[in-house]
C-alpha cells in the first residue's frame, strides 16, 4: 500500500492506477494521513510539497521513527529552503511512471539489503550489497575500506553467508591487535620446538579457515615481512607452519578490510603494491555513518530491538528529540558508536530509554577541548561576520542546540584572522560582536522561557559565564 499525500487529485488517481492491485489511498489532509499511520504500516509514502500544505515535520517523524516506510517527496521546481528527510526526491513535473518506478527501485533495493542481511536503506550500503551479491557465490579476493566502525566485518560476513558454503568456517583476525612477535605463528601455525617456548604445534588462523573464509581486519597495519610472506601464499596456494617444511594447501578465501588509505601506504613504502593488487581483486568501500545518515534510524532500532532481546524487556526505547539529535550528529565512532549510545544509555538512563537530553550531554561530554581554542579562520572579519549572522538565522529557525558553542568557539575563531592574531584588532572590532552575543543570549533566554541554566546550556556556556554577559548587557 503506498499512501499519497496531496491536492492534485489527477496526479494521485493516474499513480494509484500504476499501481499493483491499485493498492494507494489518497489524502489531502494531515490529519487523516497521521490517523491513518497511526492505524496502518505503508511500504511507502508519497509527499506531493508542491501546495502551501508542507507537513514537515510529519515526513520527518516517518523518515526517523518509521525508517520501514519509503519516504518519496516531489519538489516543486523551485525547491525548498527547509531540511527535509527523503529516500526519493523528485522534482515537478513529474510523470505517474516516474514516481511509480521510484517506489520499485526503493523496494528492490530495500529486498537486496534484506537478502544480503545488511541492515540499512542507504544507497551506499545498496551499492555495497550488489557487489556482495555478486562475487558472494565466486573464490575471488575481496578488499573492504572504509573508517573504523562503519561495518566492514559485517560485509565481510555476508559475504561468506551468501556463498556457497555458508556453513564453512568463518575466521575473523584483527591484525592490529596481534603482537609483531606472534603474528606469524598466528597466522602460519607452529611446530612444536620451533622457536623458545613453543612446546607443542599450534595451528594457525589459515589452516583453522579451510574450506571457509578468512577475514582480516586492518590488513594496513601489517609488517612488511608478513606482508611478503601473506603475497607469497596468495600466489602459490600454500603455506608452511613456522619451523616446518611440509607444506600445507591454503584452502581458504580471504576477505581483508582496513580504514588506511593504501593508495598512500603504497607511495609512503608501508605497504607492498603487488600484495595490495592481490588483495583488491574486487573491492567494496563502505562511508562514514555521517555521509549516509538515513542507515541510522534502521540501525538505531536494529540495535535496540537487540538490546531488548538481550535484556527481555520491551520498556527500554528511544525517545523520538533523541533521534532528532542522533541525525545531527556525525558519530566519529561510526555504527559502533552508535551501537554502544544505545545499549550503554539502556542501563545507565533512570527510565531505560535514550532522551535528548541525555544524548546531547553525551555529545558534550566527547566534545575535544581544542573545540573552544582559537585557531586561524583564514578569512577575513567582513567574512566571519556573514557567516556567523547566516549560521545564527539558521540555526535559531530550526533547533536552538545548534547554537551551542557558537559564541565562544566562532567568535573566538574570528579574533585570530589569516594576518595573525589581533593584526587589525581595530578591523575587528567594527564586526560589533557585542552585538551578535546580546542577541542571540536574548534568543535564547527567549526559547528558555527564561530558564538561565537551560539558556547556558542550549549556550554552550557556564553559568557564572552568562550571568557575567547578562549584567554587561543589562539583561538581569
Amino acid at each position: 500500500m503506498i499512501f499519497i499525500f496531496s491536492h492534485d487529485l489527477s496526479l494521485s488517481d493516474s499513480i494509484i492506477a500504476r499501481l499493483p492491485n491499485q493498492e494507494g489511498e489518497f489524502f489531502s489532509e494531515e490529519n487523516r494521513l497521521a490517523s491513518a499511520l497511526h492505524d496502518g504500516e505503508p511500504a511507502g509514502i508519497l509527499f506531493d510539497l508542491r501546495s502551501g500544505m508542507r507537513p514537515l515535520r510529519l515526513i520527518e517523524r516517518v523518515f526517523m521513527e518509521r525508517p520501514q516506510i519509503a519516504v518519496v517527496i516531489i519538489q516543486p521546481s523551485i525547491g525548498l529552503e527547509e531540511e527535509i528527510y527523503f529516500e526519493k526526491e523528485l522534482y515537478w513535473p513529474v510523470d505517474p511512471d516516474e514516481i511509480v518506478g521510484a517506489f520499485d527501485k526503493i523496494r528492490a533495493k530495500r529486498k537486496l539489503l534484506d537478502r544480503i542481511g545488511i541492515i540499512g536503506r542507504s544507497n551506499e550500503l545498496a551499492e555495497a550489497a550488489s557487489v556482495v551479491d555478486k562475487v558472494a557465490a565466486s573464490d575471488v579476493n575481496v578488499l573492504i575500506t572504509g573508517p573504523s566502525g562503519t561495518g566492514k566485518e559485517v560485509i565481510a560476513r555476508a559475504i561468506h553467508s551468501n556463498s556457497e558454503k555458508p556453513n564453512s568456517p568463518f575466521v575473523a583476525v584483527n591484525v592490529a591487535a596481534m603482537a609483531p612477535g606472534i603474528i606469524e605463528s598466528e597466522l602460519f601455525g607452529h611446530e612444536k620446538g620451533a622457536f623458545t617456548g613453543a612446546a607443542s604445534r599450534r595451528i594457525g588462523v589459515f589452516e583453522q579457515a579451510a574450506g571457509g573464509v578468512i577475514f582480516l581486519d586492518e590488513i594496513g597495519e601489517m609488517p612488511p615481512e608478513i606482508q611478503a610472506k601473506l603475497l607469497r601464499v596468495l600466489e602459490e596456494r600454500s603455506f608452511t607452519r613456522v619451523g616446518g617444511n611440509n607444506p600445507i594447501d591454503a584452502d581458504f578465501r580471504l576477505v581483508a578490510a582496513t580504514n588506511r588509505v593504501l593508495s598512500e601506504e603504497i607511495a609512503s613504502a608501508k605497504f607492498r603494491d603487488d600484495l595490495y593488487y592481490r588483495l583488491s581483486v574486487v573491492s567494496i568501500e563502505l562511508p562514514s555513518l555521517a555521509s549516509r545518515k538515513s542507515d541510522i534510524a534502521p540501525l538505531a532500532f536494529h540495535f535496540l530491538k537487540m538490546r531488548k532481546a538481550e535484556l527481555k524487556t520491551e520498556s527500554i526505547a528511544i525517545e523520538p528529540g533523541a533521534l532528532r539529535l542522533f541525525h545531527r550528529y556525525e558519530w566519529p565512532g561510526n555504527i559502533r558508536e552508535l551501537k554502544n549510545v544505545i545499549y550503554s544509555f539502556s542501563i545507565t538512563s533512570p527510565s531505560g530509554r535514550v532522551r535528548a537530553e541525555d544524548f546531547e550531554k553525551y555529545v558534550l561530554d566527547r566534545r575535544p577541548r581544542s573545540a573552544l581554542l582559537p585557531v586561524a579562520t583564514g578569512r577575513t572579519p567582513e567574512t566571519a561576520e556573514h557567516q556567523i549572522m547566516i549560521q545564527a538565522i539558521m540555526t535559531l529557525t530550526g533547533e536552538i542546540r545548534g547554537l551551542k558553542h557558537l559564541i565562544e568557539n566562532e567568535l573566538e575563531k574570528m579574533r585570530f584572522s589569516e594576518t595573525g592574531p589581533f593584526a587589525q584588532e581595530d578591523r575587528f572590532e567594527s564586526v560589533k560582536v557585542e552585538e551578535v552575543e546580546k542577541e542571540l543570549i536574548i534568543k535564547a533566554l527567549r526559547e528558555t522561557g527564561g530558564n538561565r541554566k537551560k539558556a547556558a546550556r542550549l549556550l554552550g556556556l557556564g553559568e557564572r559565564t552568562l550571568y557575567r554577559k547578562l549584567e554587561k548587557y543589562g539583561l538581569k
